[in-house]
């Protein structure tokens, strides 16, 4: 009788990833019903902007805002008054809809719902409306406009500048100001969508510019390679020169002609010298166009197929489809990049207005002024065109996770495999759509780690140059990046000391000089907003978190059971394509050590994915123990997703990686 033996961990890992893509394609119609139906009667209404953004907002007083805007003074600082009949919902919203239409203005709310110590509760101001105390308000938080919204009472001192159904506003200066209101630029739709391709044109060429520079000891990446890394890095590079011109006083404007002439240049010259290097005999052009294209797969097809599907019906749909809706999508990257349009530049009102405290006033720029960048092209705040940003991450992403595995060996329908993986996870796909940092994070985490990684097997320069950027701009992209460049780094460090001993000597030398790269870029390319924020004083005024001491970890350690709880149910959700089990499970499967040396060498190097991973999640789970959230459960649940998806990608690239190694094993 023949004794049966376990499948090795690399058919194991095979096995895995066939789940996972089966398992994201029998959640797609889930994604389309959920998302993507309720939302088709404002997708449908694309052409007609005003009409879509009132059937977005729905009861929030689309209109009253806008002729606010209009009415209102450039220098003017605002108080809203709403009933406190629907304080959470209705007025809590259409607070933050006021700071972003009526941005750069500082606007402050008053409520006379009592504050109970939530969140929200932070942002209004509990006072009875009754004209003294909205007279004292005002006096103290230096308002010069009242705005009423679902009010009928009045309650203002001063004359009214304009009444409608929903409210009125009034002046409460005795000498109102002379400044005229905000001009918000409204170029035609048509302009605003013959120049968004040219807005992300100048993006990547800037990124292929690096790329070229970078590689030229090194094979020219692959056109799905070169253009997933010239996007994920020119976005980078391109708001990093904006923060700089910007400094020496340079308006949005000129900030992007400044960034765009030499872009052109640039690719003027390229296409000329391609031109000429790639002229090709007659004969072999005619032999090339009788031969025809190469027929794919019929799996290679199907997944080109599904990812196509996930692109047009999904992402793009939910991202460019309607106005920014998911909450910090447009209440914090949003309205700083609507507010930099306003102002021609990074104004106080971006980083340093307390009224804007909720908008978190410390988070770094990138996404902001790439938004920004786009407004500029477009000639208008137009937030449905923003969209098409993290559209292109997403991508990008994809793409260089394809990349990773191609340069491992794995055939194109393996690679194309592992891409759909990535890129058909519900969680990851979502991210996408709702134009969040998230999505841009996970892309420089993933480029940071595989060129860390091949950096040390290899020692290639270009691929530590590539690392080091993408590394560097984590802290500029999100606060979060500096723990993921911290996790990165310890990662690095394990999983070298645990390859075999011949070999590392010069890897671990390789280790230290990557981080030190690493740690080197983040410094000069993200250290200058920190300490510039730091300056400020904001930090404490707009942070979620508790002090980091003993006395908090005393006072809520009794969240840990909670919070592990949760960790586990929000891990094993089929919104993350059951990856993270089924990684698990080839973990701790048996591993029949039949590698080559050197196979062996590179399995144990990859681990860094993994471990990088582990840590990460470790540390922001022990995170939610200082939450200053109430309740806390609502930080996790808004929160905890998104930290996940920074590093999900790794996760699944180590699978890959597992998967590969079953060439060299003996039979």
């Amino acid at each position: 009788m023949t004794a049966f033996r376990l499948p090795s961990q690399s058919r194991l890992a095979s096995v895995a990833l066939a789940i996972a893509l089966l398992a994201a394609l029998l959640h797609f119609p889930r994604q389309i019903d959920v998302f993507v139906r309720p939302i088709m009667p404002v997708v449908r209404l694309w052409f007609t902007p005003d009409a879509q953004h009132r059937a977005h907002l729905g009861d929030i007083p689309y209109d009253l805002l806008q002729a606010a805007n209009a009415l209102l003074p450039r220098d003017a600082t605002v108080l809203l008054v709403t009933s406190g009949t629907d304080v959470r919902r209705f007025e809590y919203i259409t607070f933050h809809r006021a700071l972003y239409y009526l941005a750069p203005r500082p606007v402050w709310w008053l409520s006379p719902a009592p504050s109970d110590g939530s969140w929200e509760a932070r942002w209004w101001i509990p006072a009875p409306l009754t004209p003294d105390a909205v007279r004292t308000v005002a006096r103290y938080k230096g308002a010069t406009h009242l705005l009423a919204v679902a009010l009928d009472r009045d309650l203002a001192p001063g004359r009214h500048l304009a009444t409608w159904d929903g409210g009125y506003l009034a002046v409460l200066d005795s000498e109102p100001s002379a400044a005229p209101p905000v001009t918000v630029p409204n170029s035609p739709l048509l302009y605003r969508l013959a120049m968004t391709p040219l807005a992300l044109a100048v993006i990547f060429v800037w990124g292929h510019a690096f790329l070229v520079a970078s590689s030229r000891r090194r094979p020219r990446p692959g056109r799905i390679e070169a253009a997933a890394l010239a996007w994920i890095l020119g976005c980078g590079l391109v708001s990093l020169a904006m923060l700089a011109l910007n400094a020496i006083g340079l308006s949005l404007g000129t900030q992007i002609r400044m960034l765009t002439l030499p872009a052109a240049a640039y690719a003027l010259y390229s296409l000329a010298r391609g031109a000429t290097r790639a002229s090709v005999p007659l004969g072999v052009r005619l032999r090339r166009l009788a031969s025809g294209p190469r027929i794919p797969s019929l799996l290679s097809a199907c997944l080109a197929a599904f990812l196509a599907l996930q692109v047009l019906l999904f992402v793009a749909v939910v991202a460019v489809g309607q106005p920014l809706y998911a909450w910090d999508s447009w209440t914090s990257w949003g309205l700083k990049a609507r507010t930099i349009l306003l102002e021609g530049r990074i104004s106080p009102a971006v980083y340093a207005d307390p009224s804007r405290a909720s908008t978190i006033l410390y988070y770094p720029l990138s996404v902001s002024l790439i938004e920004a960048w786009i407004y500029g092209w477009i000639g208008a705040p137009d937030d449905r065109l923003v969209g098409v940003t993290t559209l292109f991450y997403y991508l990008g992403l994809a793409g260089v996770c394809y990349a990773a595995v191609r340069r491992r060996g794995a055939s194109g329908t393996f690679a194309l495999a592992v891409a759909a993986v990535v890129a058909s996870m519900p969680q990851l796909a979502l991210l996408a759509g709702i134009v969040f940092a998230d999505l841009p994070l996970a892309a420089l985490m993933a480029v940071a780690a595989v060129y860390l990684l091949e950096w040390i097997d290899d020692g290639s320069p270009a691929a530590l140059t590539i690392a080091a950027l993408a590394a560097g701009l984590l802290p500029w992209t999100k606060r979060e990046g500096l723990l993921l460049l911290a996790a990165l780094a310890t990662a690095t460090l394990v999983a070298t000391w645990w390859v075999h001993a011949g070999d590392r000597g010069a890897r671990l030398r390789r280790a230290w000089h990557a981080i030190g790269a690493c740690l080197l870029a983040a410094a000069l390319l993200a250290g200058p907003w920190w300490l510039f924020i730091g300056r400020q004083g904001v930090m404490a005024d707009s942070s979620d978190f508790l002090p980091l001491t003993l006395d908090t970890l005393r006072a809520n350690v009794a969240r840990l059971p909670f919070v592990l709880s949760e960790v586990g149910k929000n891990l094993l959700r089929i919104d993350w394509s059951f990856v993270w089990p089924l990684a698990l499970l080839v973990a701790v499967w048996p591993w029949r050590p039949t590698l080559s040396l050197a196979r062996r060498t590179r399995r144990r190097l990859s681990a860094m994915l993994p471990i990088t991973a582990g840590l990460y999640l470790g540390v922001m789970t022990a995170g939610y123990l200082f939450s200053s959230f109430v309740p806390f459960q609502a930080h996790f649940a808004s929160t905890f997703y998104r930290l996940a998806a920074h590093v999900v990608p790794l996760v699944v690239l180590w699978v890959a990686y597992v998967a590969l190694d079953r060439q060299d094993a003996s039979p």
